[in-house]
C-alpha cells in the first residue's frame, strides 16, 4: 500500500511552470502576459471573446450531454444529491413534474434576466450570446432549479425556506456575515453545495471577464453597465469590478475553499472543443486573486504562473488515505485520491507525499 506522509502547511507563493501553457493551451494566453489587475481582466477578455455561439435547442442539450457526465455515464448535475439521470432520456420535456430526481434541465448559473436584454420579436430574455454560453450553463435537477429561480447565490442562515433532498442545496435568508441586505433585512439567496461553490465562483469570474463588451443579436453593442444592478442581483453595474462588494468577497472565498477539480478541467476542455474559448480561471487556479484579490500588483505570466500554494513542515507520522477528503495537486487542481501518482499533494491544508 502507498504511504502518505503528512506535513503541516504555511502559505507562500510558488511558481508553476507551464512549458506549453496550462492544460496544453500553448500560447493561448500569451497576449495577457505581464498584465495586472483590471488590465489583466481586459487582456483576458480580448483572448476569450467572442466565442462560437450555439443554438439553445439542440445545441446546449447536445453539449452538456457530451461532457457533463459522471464516470458511470450519468448526467453530472449540480443542485441535487440524489439525481441519477440518463442523458437525453431524462431531459426536461416540459411535462408537469415537480418531484426531485425525475428530470434535468439547463440552468443559467448567471440568471438570464440579469442581462437586462429582450428580443424584439417576443420580448423574452433569450438573447445571445450569453443565453447559450456553455461555460455558465449546467444540467440541474428541474425541481431544485425552480427553487433557485433567479435569486443570487449566497449562504443561507438557520431559517431555511426550501431545500433539496438532504439539504444538498438550500434557499432562504442569507447569514448575517454575508452583508447582503434588501430593505434592511438579509436578502434571500440560493446556496449550492460546498462541492460546487468554487466551480460556480470561477464561472462568475469568467462571465465578468468574457462580457466586458459584446454585440447582442440585434447588433447593439452592450456591456455589464447595461445589466441589472438592482438589489436582487450580485452585479454592481460596472465593467470592473463588476460585482457588488458582498458578492465579490464571497466568490473569492468560495474559489479558495473549493479549488479547481478534474471535473472542471474536463468540462473546460469539452466546451473549448465546441465553443472555441476557455475559462482562464480553470486553467490558472487562483487567477481571480490577480484581478480582484491579494495579487493585483503581481504581473501575470502565462508560462511561469505564480500560484498560491503551501509551505512544508514535517510532522513525522504516516496516515492512510481518508475516504471523501478531497486531495489537490500543487496547482490547486482536485485529483482522484484513489489513483495518486508519486508526488506532492494537499489534503485538509496539509501536504501528502506519495512515494
Amino acid at each position: 500500500m502507498k504511504k502518505y506522509v503528512l506535513l503541516v502547511m504555511s502559505l507562500l507563493t510558488s511558481p508553476v511552470v507551464f512549458s506549453q501553457g496550462p492544460n496544453d493551451t500553448g500560447a493561448y494566453y500569451q497576449a495577457a502576459d505581464g498584465k495586472k489587475g483590471s488590465e489583466l481582466k481586459t487582456a483576458l477578455f480580448q483572448i476569450i471573446s467572442p466565442h462560437t455561439i450555439q443554438s439553445y435547442t439542440p445545441g446546449v442539450w447536445n453539449a452538456i450531454n457530451s461532457y457533463d457526465l459522471r464516470e458511470d455515464g450519468k448526467i453530472w448535475e449540480i443542485y441535487s444529491g440524489i439525481s441519477n439521470f440518463t442523458p437525453v432520456t431524462d431531459q426536461d420535456k416540459g411535462e408537469d413534474i415537480d418531484d426531485e430526481g425525475v428530470v434535468y434541465n439547463r440552468e443559467h448559473a448567471m440568471p438570464k434576466s440579469w442581462f437586462n436584454e429582450s428580443t424584439q420579436k417576443n420580448n423574452t430574455t433569450e438573447v445571445y450570446p450569453m443565453y447559450t454560453d456553455l461555460h455558465h450553463l449546467f444540467p440541474t435537477d428541474r425541481s431544485v432549479n425552480s427553487i433557485r429561480s433567479n435569486y443570487p447565490y449566497g449562504e443561507v442562515g438557520e431559517n431555511i425556506t426550501k431545500q433539496s433532498e438532504g439539504g444538498f442545496s438550500k434557499f432562504g435568508r442569507c447569514v448575517d456575515s454575508l452583508g447582503y441586505k434588501i430593505s434592511g433585512q438579509n436578502g434571500r439567496v440560493f446556496e449550492p453545495n460546498d462541492e460546487y461553490k468554487g466551480d460556480l465562483a470561477r464561472v462568475y469570474f469568467y462571465m465578468a471577464t468574457c462580457y466586458e463588451s459584446y454585440k447582442n443579436e440585434k447588433g447593439v453593442t452592450r456591456s455589464p453597465k447595461d445589466w441589472d444592478k438592482s438589489d436582487k442581483t450580485m452585479l454592481d453595474g460596472s465593467v470592473f469590478p463588476f460585482f457588488k462588494g458582498w458578492a465579490l468577497k464571497m466568490l473569492l472565498r468560495w474559489a479558495q475553499q473549493d479549488p479547481v477539480s478534474e471535473k472542471e478541467i474536463r468540462r473546460n476542455e469539452g466546451i473549448y472543443a465546441i465553443q472555441k474559448n476557455r475559462n482562464p480561471f480553470v486553467d490558472y487556479p487562483g487567477l481571480e486573486q490577480y484581478i480582484w484579490g491579494s495579487a493585483t500588483d503581481v504581473a501575470f505570466s502565462y508560462d511561469n504562473y505564480q500560484s498560491v500554494v503551501t509551505g512544508i513542515s514535517v510532522l513525522h507520522r504516516e496516515v492512510a488515505p481518508v475516504e471523501n477528503n478531497h486531495i489537490y495537486d500543487l496547482s490547486g487542481r482536485r485529483v482522484d485520491g484513489h489513483r495518486l501518482k508519486k508526488g506532492l499533494y494537499i489534503r485538509n491544508k496539509r501536504k501528502i507525499v506519495v512515494r
